[in-house]
């Protein structure tokens, strides 16, 4: 029988994506960056089989992801406004923004991972996070390309 369900991440989804706690497995991360309110459970067990039912009761339960309702829109997308004083260094975005590249897009990205380290300042690191954002979002979703710069850009 198929499996229609549609989640959303909720706001402490899309906090974990940022934070990196540790609190999820490898398979229920990559489940969690998947999710994005569109793909239902049978496309997203079709892109990550092995472990899928166990990650999903683990998202769901944990309250990382959430159903959507039908014709409604997925959950809310974080503000990507950052208080000035929480705002992070040229040093700590490139270094966040390289390693979150790396994390997402695998070998893949290689060459725009070392743009982004190689980047002196952030009139440079500019449009590089943008592509990469560009690139997560096609890749794994819109919520998940905020996670990415939201923890870029956040100290």
């Amino acid at each position: 029988m198929s499996d229609l369900r549609v989640f959303g991440k909720t706001s402490k989804g899309t906090a974990e994506l940022s934070a990196r706690s540790g609190a999820l497995s490898l398979a229920q991360r990559r489940l969690l960056i998947l999710v994005d309110g569109v793909r239902n459970a049978d496309q997203l067990a079709a892109i990550v089989p092995s472990g899928f039912d166990d990650a999903l009761r683990v998202l769901e339960g944990g309250e990382y992801i959430a159903l959507v309702e039908q014709g409604g829109p997925a959950a809310a997308a974080p503000s990507t406004a950052i208080p000035e004083a929480e705002m992070t260094t040229v040093a700590e975005a490139r270094l966040r923004a390289s390693r979150g590249v790396s994390d997402l897009l695998g070998p893949a990205a290689t060459d725009l991972a070392a743009a982004i380290e190689a980047a002196q300042s952030g009139d440079e690191l500019r449009p590089l996070v943008r592509d990469a954002e560009r690139l997560i979002a096609a890749v794994h979703g819109s919520a998940a390309a905020q996670a990415f710069i939201l923890n870029v850009r956040r100290r």
